[in-house]
């Protein structure tokens, strides 16, 4: 009897702990649970604030945007407006040429200029252009699926003539087709003129894009025609450029390093410098990087062209 009743408390006192424990396990739990919910709800707290604030900006961004759209809708010329902007651009750098040959700054211009695309290898070039914050200029012919220049890069071609265009660099003509010979762009000045405008139509027609300088092919020196032809680029709002500098290209392959000390060591004397490159070459691709960062620490500065600098004829 005396050992039955020590384990009945023996068993009490054991259900007695095992219920306190439960108790402490389940008070811990809960503690736990209601720190959860606690901190949950500074989350959610916190994550009101930043949809509040974020709708706060929305609607902050939403007002200007509509202003912005209620000023733009008051413009009936957004060409007009954009020209405007780029012509105050170009005063600017017309007004740094200026001084420049007066002797006011120290400072030099370099324009870099790429002839006869576009390429395949043309959006590589413009990606270097984006990295180091250049802008330059292209002189391009007529290249399209209609023209049979290699139809299947067709589309390439399309986004490198809108991206020049969008990118702020200046797009210039370099004839339609860039043809030398007896049936060639220089056959007479009337051919050579028309040439010209079907590149300077389609460049218009397609992507809204007026030209106004122009390049010949192989230079101005290159035809005895030149002559002929000079005096009426006036007559249809073109000036011409050659250049003073140059890879050499376009001449034969050489190496990336020949290419740009073919640049860098023949710019002395040259405080506005006109530089020939072409964006079919991969070796020109690779020196590119070079010529910009050389050019700089030669006190130049890099340049779009415009029809009134001073590299205009």
């Amino acid at each position: 009897m005396e050992k039955t009743e020590r384990a009945v408390k023996i068993t009490a006192i054991i259900l007695n702990v095992c219920s306190l424990l439960m108790t402490v396990i389940i008070f811990c739990f809960y503690l736990k649970f209601d720190r959860n919910i606690i901190e949950l709800k500074k989350q959610n707290a916190f994550l009101d604030e930043q949809i509040e604030q974020q709708n706060q900006l929305t609607d902050d961004l939403s007002a200007v945007y509509k202003t912005k759209l209620e000023e733009l809708d008051s413009y009936k010329d957004f060409e007009e407006l954009i020209l405007n902007e780029k012509e105050a651009y170009y005063n600017d750098i017309i007004d740094l040429e200026q001084k420049i040959l007066s002797g006011e700054t120290n400072k030099k211009i370099a324009y870099l200029t790429f002839d006869d695309g576009p390429y395949r290898l043309s959006e590589s070039f413009l990606d270097v252009l984006d990295e180091y914050e250049v802008r330059a200029t292209f002189f391009y012919l007529m290249k399209c699926e209609a023209t049979g220049y290699d139809e299947e890069f067709s589309d390439v071609y399309d986004r490198v003539y809108r991206r020049i265009i969008s990118s702020g660099h200046t797009l210039g003509n370099h004839t339609a087709s860039h043809k030398f010979g007896e049936e060639g762009v220089y056959q007479s000045a009337d051919y050579f003129i028309q040439d010209l405008l079907k590149n300077r139509s389609f460049i218009y027609d397609r992507y809204g894009y007026k030209t106004t300088v122009m390049r010949f092919p192989g230079g101005s020196g290159t035809s005895s025609m030149t002559p002929y032809i000079i005096p009426r680029l006036k007559d249809i709002n073109y000036v011409y450029v050659d250049w003073n500098a140059e890879t050499g290209d376009g001449k034969k392959v050489m190496s990336a390093e020949t290419y740009t000390a073919n640049v860098l060591n023949n710019t002395e004397g040259k405080n506005i410098l006109v530089v020939l490159m072409h964006d079919y070459s991969e070796n020109t691709l690779k020196a590119l990087p070079d010529i910009i960062t050389g050019l700089r620490k030669q006190g130049y500065i890099l340049l779009p062209l415009c029809n009134r600098s001073v590299a205009c004829h």
